[in-house]
């Protein structure tokens, strides 16, 4: 609870990134922490996240998303924080706006729209000369078929300020484009971090080549960092699993069991990206594309990937969670040790299409497993995953597992396969995507 001694820390607390049992005992332990939140609608999950914070600090319940960082920077200026923190993706806009009117460490105010806008942020890297794919903004019909005709198929169609993979869509030549585009509007629409705005960007679609020779591996990876004062620090590389379709993420493992070589390539990539973002204050999650042409940047995230927190604990013992208070407040960031384990983030994936969960372990049953470490499930059987909502709808368990090695994680990505532990069937009714 409230300390003199401690600093003061206000955070935008939002449904992703670590969980409040994870970032509520190492922040409160260090800070004076005061949250402010938006009700889900929930009743019931709202009333027991209040509990939570409770247990722990003072909270305030906020009007809405797109008063955010009003609330935040007027809430700050009675109260007086050292820093305005904030994890999931909803959370870094408001964030950093808030912080810099207060004078606070923030990212550059000119890098705060290309945060959440996919189209600013392919300007920004191309205007700094990385390699970016070709790319069109599309509000219309009429606009995508010009988008088609001046970027070119295969191409990728996703809402510029999307996440989670959500209403995401490939384009081929065979693609019906009145279909899809009004298939891409209902999707955003109808997911709940949408709107019925249609914004969107076509873009080139990039090719992977994988350097893995194990199939298990996808042919993208991500760079986890933090920066301060536009000091750049790597903390790891994750070789990710392959996409599902809908380009829903299944996981990875870190740290990279790449060579040297290519790793170094993807650090060098990720800091030139970092940089052209103008990001100062901040972690980051940089995705990136291995291609013919060398890795070409899939987008640039102004936080710690999904699960990276954890990850960095179980292989080095290290705390993002205090490093990015630690930027937020001015405060030296912990030295970071290199990682002496292997671990990995699992998000399996319910296939596309009309499905509903038949056979699935109880949590416990997946804690008996050797490598893993932490398991929830997200549905139970009989319920219908959300795969239309992207990585987060579809994803039915999250666990984190820990090995000597990467061997042991790849052999439970495969157990969480369908059919394995996890199984779907057909559920009439439902809409083919």
């Amino acid at each position: 609870m409230a300390s003199a001694q401690r600093p003061r820390l206000l955070l935008f607390d939002v449904p992703t990134g670590p969980r409040p049992g994870w970032y509520l005992p190492r922040l409160c332990a260090e800070y004076d922490l005061h949250i402010m939140w938006l009700l889900s609608g929930d009743t019931a999950k709202d009333r027991a996240r209040a509990a939570q914070f409770e247990q722990w600090c003072g909270h305030t319940t906020m009007r809405g998303q797109e008063t955010a960082s009003e609330e935040l920077t007027a809430y700050a200026e009675v109260w007086r924080p050292e820093g305005v923190l904030g994890f999931g993706e909803m959370a870094i806009g408001p964030m950093h706006t808030a912080a810099h009117r207060l004078g606070l460490p923030a990212n550059a105010p000119w890098s705060i729209p290309a945060l959440r806008n996919k189209q600013e942020q392919r300007r920004l890297l191309a205007e700094a000369g990385l390699p970016t794919p070709r790319f069109a903004s599309v509000r219309s019909l009429s606009e995508l078929r010009a988008a088609v005709a001046s970027v070119g198929l295969p191409a990728i169609l996703k809402p510029k300020a999307g996440v989670g993979s959500m209403a995401t869509f490939r384009v081929d030549d065979s693609a019906d484009l009145a279909g899809l585009w009004t298939a891409a509007c209902a999707s955003y629409a109808d997911d709940p971090r949408g709107g019925s705005a249609a914004d969107f960007l076509l873009e080139e679609f990039l090719v992977g080549v994988s350097p893995h020779t194990d199939d298990r591996y996808g042919a993208y990876a991500s760079v986890e960092s933090l920066v301060q004062e536009g000091v750049v620090q790597h903390l790891a590389v994750t070789d990710k699993f392959p996409l599902s379709p809908g380009f829903r993420e299944n996981g990875g493992i870190m740290p990279s069991v790449l060579p040297g070589t290519v790793t170094d390539s993807l650090l060098e990539c990720a800091a030139q990206a970092i940089k052209a973002m103008g990001i100062t204050d901040s972690g980051v999650h940089t995705e990136i594309m291995f291609t013919e042409d060398g890795p070409r940047v899939i987008e640039v995230n102004s936080r710690i990937g999904g699960g990276v927190t954890e990850m960095l604990h179980y292989c080095c013992g290290y705390d993002s969670v205090l490093a990015r208070a630690a930027i937020a407040t001015g405060r030296p960031v912990p030295p970071f040790t290199p990682p002496v384990r292997s671990t990995g983030y699992f998000l399996p994936q319910a296939p596309q299409g009309a499905t509903a969960l038949t056979k699935a372990p109880s949590v416990a049953e997946l804690l008996a497993l050797p490598p893993v470490a932490e398991a929830e499930l997200a549905y139970a059987v009989g319920d219908r995953p959300l795969w239309q909502q992207g990585t987060p709808g579809g994803t039915v368990a999250r666990l984190v597992g820990v090995a000597d090695s990467a061997g042991p994680l790849l052999e439970l990505y495969d157990q969480l396969k369908p059919g394995q532990l996890l199984d779907y069937t057909s559920a009439p009714g439902g809409a083919e995507g």
